[in-house]
């Protein structure tokens, strides 16, 4: 199974994303647009590995919350994404999953943690095209759970699916 460890957005908070895709449409950046449905923020990517492993995660003792705050691109891995404002609390939650990824000896990638969703894959973009000209609507979600991703190669590209979770009975 390939995993990763994520948020799940709210749905105020994946229509606030879905507006920000719009925007990016109406101003002509074309590319391969994530699905509203596989929008997610990817704490910790695992790849490959033979089990779930959703039991190792943790509650999210105290929710937080994190806020929309700008566009940007990795051009190396050519996605452009949306970023949040600075969180001490998301950053040590991304790190405390990690930490527990390591002490169980379960591989995941090491480069550092960049809070961000994707929104699009191999973006094109006017030469006009300022991107923090793009409006970011005000969105706010309150974190209280991490999940456990399954992705699949299907015919009309990368499926999502969360297949665990943090949360204890």
């Amino acid at each position: 199974m390939r995993l990763f460890v994520g948020l799940q957005p709210s749905q105020d908070f994946k229509e606030a994303l879905t507006q920000v895709q719009d925007r990016l449409r109406a101003s002509g950046v074309t590319g391969r647009y994530l699905d509203p449905s596989n929008l997610h923020m990817t704490l910790a990517f695992i790849g490959e590995w033979p089990e779930n492993v959703s039991e190792l995660l943790p509650e999210v003792e105290k929710p937080f919350p994190i806020t929309l705050s700008h566009i940007g691109i990795f051009e190396e891995a050519d996605v452009l994404w949306a970023g949040m404002n600075p969180s001490v609390e998301l950053n040590n939650l991304a790190k405390r999953i990690r930490h527990i990824l390591a002490d169980e000896g379960i591989p995941f990638d090491r480069k550092s943690f960049n809070p961000h969703i994707t929104l699009m894959r191999k973006p094109s973009m006017p030469r006009s095209i300022v991107l923090s000209d793009i409006g970011i609507p005000a969105a706010t979600m309150l974190v209280d759970e991490v999940f456990l991703y399954r992705s699949e190669h299907c015919k009309s590209g990368m499926v999502y699916s969360v297949i665990g979770s943090g949360k204890k009975e």
